[in-house]
């Protein structure tokens, strides 16, 4: 007497726009972190110049950020057409008890692991960048002083 059917086929014909859509982000997100870890490791292999490496591996961070940005809104949209599914779905199918699993956790914990990496990876970008500055100004000055000519 029980009847496999999939979860598609359950939820109202409005949200499955949205449950496609959420399904769609969730691989952009997994393509994204794939390229930015492939930058990642482009930049440990690539030994031309520091700042090129920084230049890398500040790329890799802008797409870390964009993948987790759209990670983020595709686990929002599927927790809502997940709660409406649950709420308002057919009667025989409504669980009495349940949780999300431990892939949605999965889900969210990748998502502030992949925040915290990119965060983290412009900050370094950053902080580097300023220094090369404050070191290219005081070589700078201590060029002017040291080569200052007496005005004769």
């Amino acid at each position: 007497g029980e009847k496999c059917r999939s979860f598609i086929s359950l939820t109202s014909a409005g949200d499955r726009g949205v449950l496609w859509l959420s399904i769609v982000a969730e691989l952009l997100y997994i393509i994204l972190l794939l390229i930015g870890a492939i930058l990642m490791s482009v930049e440990m292999c690539y030994y031309s110049t520091v700042i090129d490496g920084l230049k890398i591996n500040a790329f890799s961070a802008v797409v870390t950020v964009l993948a987790g940005l759209l990670g983020m809104v595709a686990h929002m949209m599927y927790t809502t057409v997940f709660q409406m599914t649950v709420n308002l779905g057919p009667e025989d199918w409504r669980p009495h008890t349940w949780d999300y699993g431990w892939s949605y956790c999965l889900a969210w914990a990748s998502f502030a692991c992949c925040m915290a990496a990119a965060v983290t990876t412009i900050n370094k970008y950053t902080k580097t960048i300023l220094e090369f500055k404050h070191k290219r100004k005081t070589l700078e000055r201590s060029l002017k002083i040291k080569y200052m000519f007496p005005d004769h």
